[in-house]
C-alpha cells in the first residue's frame, strides 16, 4: 500500500510540474509576439521585444547611433552606417523596425531596418 501511495503521489508531481513548465513556456513565446510601437511603450516592454516605430531621427549621436522620437518621446536607435546617411534621414519620417536592446539604465532599439515613410 506504501508503495503504490509512493507511486500515486510522484506521478501526480510530475503531472503537475508538467502542466507548470507548459504555461510558463506559452507565457514566454506569447511575449515575443507583441511588438511596440511607440517609443512610451517600448520604455516599458522588456529586452528582446519587438519594435515598429514611427517618427523623426532627431539627431545622428555616431556612425551607429541616432536618436530617435515621436509624440510619446526619445529613444537611442542603433543602426548601420547612420553617419554616412545623416543628411538624408535627419529630420525626416521614418519607420524603425528592431528589437529592445539595453541595460538597466537605458532602453535601446537595434533597428533591423530604417525606411523613409511617404
Amino acid at each position: 500500500m506504501k508503495r503504490f501511495s509512493l507511486a500515486l503521489m510522484l506521478v501526480f508531481t510530475i503531472c503537475v510540474a508538467t502542466a507548470f513548465a507548459a504555461k510558463s513556456f506559452a507565457g514566454a513565446t506569447e511575449s515575443h509576439d507583441m511588438r511596440a510601437h511607440t517609443v512610451a511603450e517600448a520604455k516599458a516592454s522588456s529586452v528582446d521585444t519587438g519594435v515598429v516605430l514611427h517618427g523623426r531621427i532627431v539627431k545622428v549621436i555616431n556612425d551607429n547611433s541616432v536618436l530617435f522620437s515621436d509624440n510619446t518621446g526619445e529613444l537611442l536607435v542603433h543602426m548601420q552606417n547612420a553617419e554616412a546617411k545623416k543628411d538624408v534621414i535627419t529630420n525626416a519620417d521614418v519607420d524603425v523596425n528592431g528589437k529592445i536592446v539595453g541595460d538597466l539604465m537605458y532602453t535601446e532599439v537595434k533597428a533591423d531596418s530604417v525606411t523613409m515613410s511617404n
